[in-house]
């Protein structure tokens, strides 16, 4: 009986201490390359880098994150593979972006205009947990970004 009880009480635990995830905190886009391009579709690889607040490392999986360029959808983020994330540390996340190319032209002329400065937004959640144990943490990220300078980079 006193096993039963151990066995709940870590249980609780774990749910506890997964249910109080911090979101990660976005700080930068890194090593943007176009992949494939075709008629309608291009697929971007990117590295996206940011910071785990917790005080625990963690696994980041199952990423489903609308991006949005002036208003308009760009496409969706996947993540390459499932992530273990350092505690209270900096990290990249590898992803794939599929872009639909016909979204992205009401984009372009804007985006002449303003010297490449966009208004980003990401939408959407991963899975992120520890001991076998997930939740969804929301993605909400609105923010100017350079996309000139970014594509630069390449």
């Amino acid at each position: 009986m006193k096993h039963i009880g151990l066995f709940l009480l870590f249980i609780i635990v774990g749910f506890t201490a997964s249910a109080q995830l911090r979101a990660m905190v976005y700080q930068d886009v890194e090593n943007l390359k176009i992949q494939q391009a075709d008629n309608n579709k291009a697929i971007i690889s990117l590295d996206i880098k940011l910071y785990n607040p917790n005080h625990y490392k963690l696994r980041l999986k199952d990423g489903d994150v609308d991006v949005f360029v002036n208003g308009n959808k760009l496409g969706k983020l996947q993540m390459q593979d499932k992530l273990e994330v350092p505690k209270q540390d900096t990290f990249l996340i590898p992803a794939l972006l599929n872009v639909d190319l016909q979204a992205l032209l009401p984009n372009a002329l804007q985006l002449v205009l303003s010297n490449g400065v966009a208004d980003i937004t990401l939408s959407g959640s991963i899975k992120a947990g520890r001991h076998g144990i997930f939740i969804s943490i929301p993605v909400n990220y609105e923010d100017k970004q350079d996309l000139g300078a970014l594509l630069k980079q390449q």
